[in-house]
């Protein structure tokens, strides 16, 4: 008699871990579904956001790339006075991503804003893929 009774204990914790296996694979499957609805959402998001942020910077752009020329030509061909004006202008974010949405990555307009590691790192992959001189050339 002992035997079965150890018998039966067996598939109680078998049946229990069976239904606690199940309900875990099913809450994990309605958070992916859940993740996946949310993705969706999100990436529908940057598509309508783009739709509007993505011309105004190239307008931004465009317009700082013209004035950035005239100051450029109306100084002497003064180059600090131009990347004054190019550097704002033409610096920053042109796409928004679903992850700048999340607040996982930052959205800068402006070339300005950006972290000091980014202009370290551009200045590095400059430097290493081109040799230049004292000019910058």
């Amino acid at each position: 008699m002992e035997g079965r009774g150890r018998g039966g204990k067996v598939v109680v914790v078998l049946a229990l871990a069976l239904v606690l296996v199940s309900g875990a694979t099913q809450s994990r499957a309605e958070e992916e579904e859940h993740r996946y609805a949310s993705d969706f959402g999100v990436g529908v998001g940057a598509v309508f956001t783009n739709i509007l942020y993505m011309p105004a910077k190239f307008v931004y752009a465009t317009l700082g790339g013209v004035t950035g020329s005239f100051a450029y030509v109306l100084t002497g061909l003064n180059m600090d006075i131009a990347k004054s004006v190019w550097v704002p202008s033409l610096g920053g974010t042109y796409v928004v991503t679903p992850s700048m949405l999340k607040g996982e990555d930052r959205i800068y307009f402006s070339g300005t804003t950006q972290p000091k590691h980014y202009a370290a790192r551009e200045e590095d992959l400059a430097s290493s893929s081109h040799k230049r001189d004292d000019d910058g050339y």
